[in-house]
């Protein structure tokens, strides 16, 4: 069965726990050649994302649960009791020459998961659980045919795989999969205060990052800071694992896209309209105004901080809401090559300059407000995109 390929958005590989909905407006139940289209699902899920199959990670008791998918294999490999398990189904091997004339064995029937479509690719549901996210693969190539035996007949063809369907039921599907049923998918539900948002994904083009995105009011935005490496951008601590968790921290110039001798600690840079920065294309760094009008959609910015932080990760009872799926994480800062911060603040960039020296930058502490400030360009902060 074809995928048909998206541009996108970030991995769960940087994800946290994070307590939002997904509204999915298109869902299939893949098993075979059958699909049947199945509407308003909602899951939520992520993974980490590796070039190489041999890249992955040990597989240890911390990482137990845990799913790592690969470029060059275009496989999902699930870490269970301590071994990493692949989720993509591999060609039968050729059955063996037939002994003395005896016919080969029926193959047995295919197993089968539902899959909903997302952009570049399919989240993958099995028995009513959401396992992972796996993008377009190139087509695999076809399997030789198996020898015929010495003087024998040749083996039989093996069984069809299970058909599954979707059957429609008050607030949801059924899955049934042959005569049995295998799960229920209810519709998803407006988020707890009222107000709809859609989440979703996207992918990175540039390297293929996934990133959770999340639309509130009118605005959708990245709903995980950024991780593209470029110049004058650090890892917290210069740890990659930090990177992958809380996103890259970027000097001010780096954030617009431009080199220190351009828009560094001590120049004007004049940047008008909308600037595209480090984001992907069709992303842009959102400028005071559009914080501004994120802060009015979630009640003002007096209570904007506890309602955009994430519910884990920081100080003592300083943990957020996560009201609308912001989940902004305690990234800390990087500044005098010191790093600070982690687990007690989050500085993210605006696109705006206040001066020859500084920029403005959203201030989340360990308050419920979310604050403005001015801090010097060479100080390195998170970024949040936001689209076009």
């Amino acid at each position: 069965m074809a995928l048909n390929k998206i541009k996108t958005l970030s991995p769960w590989s940087h994800a946290v726990a994070i307590g939002s909905i997904l509204l999915v407006t298109a869902m299939f139940a893949a098993c075979g050649d059958n699909v049947t289209e199945v509407t308003e699902v909602t899951q939520v899920v992520g993974m980490q994302v590796v070039e190489k199959g041999d890249d992955l990670p040990k597989c240890t008791t911390e990482k137990e649960g845990q799913m790592v998918y690969s470029v060059d294999s275009a496989a999902a490999y699930y870490c269970i009791n301590r071994k990493w398990t692949s989720m993509k189904g591999e060609d039968g091997k050729d059955g063996k020459n037939g002994t003395n004339g005896t016919n080969g064995k029926n193959g047995s029937d295919g197993a089968s998961c539902t899959a909903v479509e997302i952009d570049d690719g399919y989240k993958i549901v099995c028995g009513g659980d959401s396992v992972g996210v796996v993008l377009n693969g190139a087509k695999g190539d076809k399997g030789e045919k198996g020898k015929d035996g010495d003087n024998g007949n040749d083996g039989e063809k093996g069984s069809d795989g299970t058909s599954c369907t979707a059957e429609a039921i008050d607030g949801g599907y059924k899955i049934v999969c042959g005569d049995d049923s295998v799960g229920v998918v209810l519709n998803g539900k407006d988020g707890a205060d009222g107000k709809s948002f859609v989440d979703g994904w996207m992918v990175d083009p540039r390297d293929k990052q996934l990133y959770r995105v999340v639309t509130i009011g009118e605005q959708t935005w990245m709903a995980e800071n950024l991780n593209y490496k470029v110049d004058s951008s650090f890892c917290y601590n210069d740890s990659v694992e930090y990177c992958e968790k809380y996103g890259r921290l970027y000097q001010w110039a780096a954030a617009v896209g431009k080199s220190e001798e351009e828009c560094g600690y001590g120049k004007t840079c004049g940047l008008s309209g909308s600037v595209r920065g480090v984001c992907p294309e069709g992303w842009h760094l959102p400028d005071t105004t559009e914080w501004n009008t994120l802060f009015t959609a979630v009640g003002g910015s007096v209570s904007a901080g506890k309602k955009l932080k994430s519910q884990t990760g920081w100080v003592e009872d300083y943990n957020g809401s996560d009201a609308y799926g912001f989940s902004v994480l305690p990234a800390g800062y990087y500044k005098k090559s010191s790093y600070k911060g982690l687990g007690i603040m989050s500085f993210i960039w605006s696109a705006i300059e206040s001066d020859y020296e500084e920029a403005y930058a959203v201030n989340l502490l360990l308050s419920q407000d979310a604050i403005w400030s001015n801090f010097y360009k060479n100080a390195a902060y998170s970024v949040r995109c936001i689209k076009d």
